[in-house]
């Protein structure tokens, strides 16, 4: 019997190409980790302006505090095409605004305005999608916030300050 000489070139190697391919992809995963860690992305779930200091967030409560304060509590109703929202005891004749905030990415955050209804505010719009969202509800001026979870599926909400003021 005679052997032939079956030596191909190397391109023709397949596991040739895996020793190029998964070292090659892996640099470039890592330079893309690097730039999304280094990079201001959108995936900070906080809305508010928040002050870094060192490796600390700092972000002030005084809205919620206020809201304490003031004993304002809120509810949001949803009715089939609108929300109509709730806040006790009366916020005033300014209009606050209801903040939709994606528990994850900040770039699908939404702002309803709000509109006198004689039951609250109304904000024409829903919370479309199956997903979870955090609800902000500000004053107009910034003095106080009220925030609650909608969950896929609830038709009420309940909204109260994040913090209690003893």
């Amino acid at each position: 019997m005679t052997q032939e000489n079956t030596h191909k070139p190397w391109r023709r190697n397949p596991v040739a190409w895996l020793m190029i391919i998964i070292p090659a992809a892996t640099v470039v995963a890592g330079f893309w980790t690097l730039w999304l860690a280094a990079s201001e992305s959108g995936v900070d779930s906080n809305p508010d302006t928040v002050r870094r200091t060192a490796q600390i967030q700092v972000t002030s409560l005084e809205p919620d505090e206020n809201a304490s304060r003031l004993g304002l509590s809120g509810r949001v109703w949803l009715d089939g095409e609108a929300l109509l929202v709730q806040v006790l005891p009366s916020s005033g004749t300014v209009a606050p605004q209801l903040q939709l905030v994606h528990p994850i990415e900040n770039s699908l955050d939404r702002h309803l305005d709000l509109s006198p209804d004689p039951r609250g505010w109304r904000a024409d719009g829903t919370l479309v999608g199956k997903q979870a969202w955090h609800l902000r509800l500000v004053a107009a001026d910034g003095s106080w916030r009220l925030v609650g979870r909608y969950r896929p599926g609830d038709t009420e909400v309940q909204l109260e300050p994040s913090v209690s003021v003893q």
